[in-house]
Formats: C-alpha cells, sequence, structure tokens
C-alpha cells in the first residue's frame, strides 16, 4: 500500500519521501510507542525503494501492486529482511516446518523471545554482504532493537557504520533510551507520535470488525494499536465476568493458563484500569476522592512490576481487582 494509506504518521512519511528523491541515510532509527506503524512504515519504504513502477517511485512512492511489492509484502523478496521475534525462533528452530510437531514447537519459542541475540545479527549481516537478487535496494529491518544483547549490538555496528552500496538498515524501536549510545550515533532518528483515537478506532475497524468495545478500546489504547487489540481483550475478560462480590476471582480464574499470555493478559487488564483511574483522577474535584484514586494508582503500578516477575498474573490481577472495586470507577462509558 502506499505511504498516503498509513494513518497518522505524516511527518515521518513525508521525510521518508524526501529520502528517496534525494539523499539516503546508511542507517535510520524509527522510535516511537509500540503499535503505531513504525514496522509497516519500514516494509513501505522497503517497497517504495524497490517498486517496479517508476512513476510511483518518482514520486518517493511504491505502487503497493508490482512484483516486487506484493513480494516484500509476503515476505519473499530476498533483498529485505525482517530480523523480529519469529525471524530469530526460524534460525534457531532444528525441526523443518513440515514436520508435524514444527507448530507446536514453533509457538513455544517464539513465547521465549525476549532479546536479539548475536547469532541472529550475524545471519543478516552475512546477507548484507551478499550481492543483491534484484540489483535493487537491500533492506534490513530489526525489531525491538532496544533487546539487543551487547555482543549482538557491537556486531552489528561496523555494518551500519560502512554498508555497501544500495544498502539500508532500519532499527526499530520503543525504547530509544535503552539503546547503546555507540548505536545511536550511527543512525539517524525518525520519530513517530501516538496515533490519534479516531486512527485507533478506524484500524480496529479494519483488522478486528467483529470486536466488541471497539470505541471503548480506542479510548484505552493510549494512541497504540497494539495497545487497543490488548485492550479489547482485558475488556471482554472484564466484561464477561459475573459482576459482584466474587468478581475479581471470576475474572482471574478466566485468565490463561500458559505464563507468557497470562502476563500479557494482566498488564492490558492492569493498563486498563490504571487509564480508567486516571480518568477519574482527572474528572474529580474532591480532594479526599482525588488523593484516594492516587493511591489506587500507585498499587496499580506496583502490581504491573509484580507480574513482570515471578508473581503470579492471576494473582496479581485479583488482588488489584478487590482494591479497585470498591472505588466504583466507571469502567464500560
Amino acid at each position: 500500500m502506499p505511504f498516503s494509506e498509513i494513518l497518522a504518521q505524516s511527518a515521518a512519511t513525508d521525510y521518508l519521501k524526501k529520502c528517496i528523491l534525494g539523499k539516503m541515510p546508511q542507517a535510520m532509527l524509527f522510535c516511537g510507542p509500540s503499535g503505531v506503524g513504525k514496522k509497516k512504515t519500514a516494509l513501505e519504504f522497503a517497497k517504495a525503494l524497490n517498486c517496479l513502477d517508476e512513476s510511483a517511485r518518482a514520486n518517493g512512492d511504491c505502487c503497493g501492486v508490482c512484483a516486487h511489492c506484493q513480494a516484500i509484502d509476503g515476505g519473499r523478496y530476498a533483498d529485505v529482511v525482517l530480523a523480529d521475534f519469529v525471524y530469530q525462533t526460524r534460525l534457531e528452530l532444528k525441526a523443518e516446518p513440515t514436520d508435524k510437531s514444527y507448530e507446536e514447537d514453533f509457538e513455544k519459542e517464539l513465547a521465549k523471545q525476549q532479546s536479539i541475540k548475536v547469532d541472529t545479527i550475524r545471519d543478516i549481516t552475512a546477507k548484507s554482504q551478499q550481492k543483491s537478487a534484484t540489483g535493487g535496494w537491500k533492506v534490513f529491518i530489526v525489531d525491538e532493537a532496544q533487546t539487543m544483547q551487547a555482543a549482538a549490538a557491537n556486531a552489528l555496528l561496523k555494518f551500519i557504520e560502512e554498508p555497501p552500496q544500495k544498502t539500508l538498515w532500519i532499527l526499530l524501536t520503543d525504547k530509544k533510551a535503552a539503546m547503546l549510545k555507540t548505536i545511536l550515533s550511527r543512525c539517524q532518528p525518525l520519530q513517530f507520535a501516538p496515533l490519534p483515537q479516531e486512527a485507533v478506532e478506524q484500524l480496529l475497524q479494519q483488522t478486528m470488525p467483529e470486536t466488541e468495545n471497539i470505541s471503548l478500546a480506542a479510548q484505552y489504547a493510549g494512541g497504540s494499536l497494539t495497545r487497543a487489540f490488548r485492550a479489547a481483550e482485558a475488556l471482554s475478560l472484564l466484561q464477561s465476568a459475573e459482576q459482584g462480590p466474587a468478581w475479581p476471582a471470576a475474572v482471574a480464574a478466566a485468565m490463561p493458563r500458559t505464563a507468557v499470555a497470562a502476563r500479557q493478559q494482566a498488564q492490558a487488564v492492569l493498563d486498563v484500569l490504571t487509564l480508567a483511574t486516571h480518568r477519574a483522577w482527572v474528572a474529580c474535584e474532591q480532594e479526599p476522592q482525588r488523593k484516594k484514586l492516587q493511591q489506587i494508582l500507585k498499587k496499580l503500578e506496583n502490581y504491573k512490576i509484580a507480574v513482570t516477575r515471578n508473581v503470579s498474573p492471576a494473582i496479581a490481577v485479583e488482588t488489584a481487582l478487590m482494591s479497585w472495586d470498591k472505588c466504583n470507577i466507571p469502567l464500560f462509558s
């Protein structure tokens, strides 16, 4: 799809068009909150650099329908590599995709991924030195770049500093401050803004039309489509449990059993409760009640921290709801 179809990031896409028509950096850092379109924009940028439609390229854009654009969309274009946790998991799995247990093994390994490892960086840097398969631009996109292990970041340094001709590195991060200064100094930064609520709602309607509480999930998204998906799931969980004295326990009992999924859903539930509480705090004019809401906000932040450690996500959510439910904060309005 052309840049015009990327919602609410015109400042970033306008800059990328100028790069295509003018001077191209050798390495770029797309930074901003998760779920605002950094990965999608990086892939559209790769398409614009390699599009077969000369008129589209002359405008610093892509056609979205030529063989190269479709191959990049399908992950089949040899000169565009997206190194994310999915890519890393495929590298690490010894089984073949045709094996009966492959899908189950893949999901288990993917759930364990927490950082971009040095072997993954070595794999893609080796590919960056190979001759282009098409004669066009080679684009290497590293997602979750802030999670690179020190050895991985150091292995990447010389390649982003002196890449071969017509080779571009794009690093994606939502935590710029967590990255090595030596990496940051070699990349041209490009900031992505949180999405307006209307854009989040529109994207939810396009991607998950069957979702309940779309408008409300967009309100709780904080400008992130990723958070909107999680908020929608959290709202569904909170709404499905029967209201009453046993509501906290019912919500906890309905949470996923696997540790990774339970942590993700617990964080989503706590995020929704936090945003609802903050909204109530802003609207509240009575100082005693404002202080009470501030205390609830502090407790919720502590529960979020606890979930990232060894505390049971279900217990953290149940305990949080027991405190939160006493405040009579509107959640579904």
